[in-house]
């Protein structure tokens, strides 16, 4: 149905009745709760799996188009865009960047931040390029930029070619925003999980502020990758 060569804006806006169509009232309600920063007015009320396999339709036409025209009055408008993003087979490394700094603006909650990351899989072909790239959003003031950063290197930077410059880049954001400093603490849990050497070492010596810290610990200890004994260890670093 959304397989199309051309995009039109009567044909965007076929795209959004469809979606209001489809509307489950109820999950919307719970859903909209799980992202208390937004207008709750702006979901239609869409599950994942559906919008997943509207996104997988439309990006076997011309995606791009449907990106050029897309709106961002809705969140699903936005998840769609942001899987499509995902999806499409980029040309080189300025085609990529490009392609993520279109959809940057469209970031404005936590979840659209962070399924725009997972589903970025090309950086794969460029993770080099791009993880100097990522310093433009680490040092951004928008708070949903940098999320995107540590989310990006959580995802695809956990490895021991890039961990101690990843470490290196978490202690120099020291903010007091709840999703910056929680995409820190949960970036570092599962870098304690992946790469236990280089971030013990780090959680013994860091600048990072007590509140994202001991975030960051608590995650470790409700971590089911985590041993019980290092557990045990992770508590005594508990600031007070």
């Amino acid at each position: 149905m959304f397989t199309l060569e051309s995009w039109s804006e009567q044909d965007y806006e076929n795209f959004t009745e469809y979606l209001k169509s489809n509307a489950d009232l109820k999950f919307r309600a719970f859903h909209s709760s799980l992202v208390p920063d937004t207008d709750s007015n702006s979901f239609i009320g869409i599950r994942m799996p559906f919008m997943r396999k509207l996104a997988k339709e439309i990006s076997k036409g011309n995606a791009r188009e449907f990106l050029d025209i897309s709106k961002s009055e809705y969140y699903e408008q936005r998840i769609i865009s942001a899987i499509v993003t995902g999806l499409i087979k980029t040309n080189d490394y300025d085609d990529f960047i490009s392609l993520v700094n279109a959809f940057m603006p469209k970031i404005n909650n936590w979840a659209v931040c962070d399924c725009f990351c997972g589903g970025l899989k090309e950086v794969k072909k460029y993770k080099k390029e791009f993880f100097e790239y990522l310093l433009k959003y680490l040092n951004s003031n928008n708070e949903w930029y940098i999320r995107f950063a540590f989310v990006m290197m959580l995802n695809y930077y956990l490895e021991s070619e890039y961990i101690d410059e990843v470490l290196k880049r978490c202690d120099s954001v020291n903010s007091d925003k709840y999703y910056i400093l929680m995409a820190q603490a949960w970036m570092l849990a599962t870098a304690y999980a992946k790469q236990k050497e280089a971030t013990h070492r780090y959680f013994l010596n860091n600048n990072l502020n007590d509140a994202t810290f001991n975030k960051a610990i608590q995650k470790c200890i409700e971590s089911l990758r985590v041993s019980d004994e290092d557990k045990k260890f992770l508590r005594t670093l508990k600031r007070h």
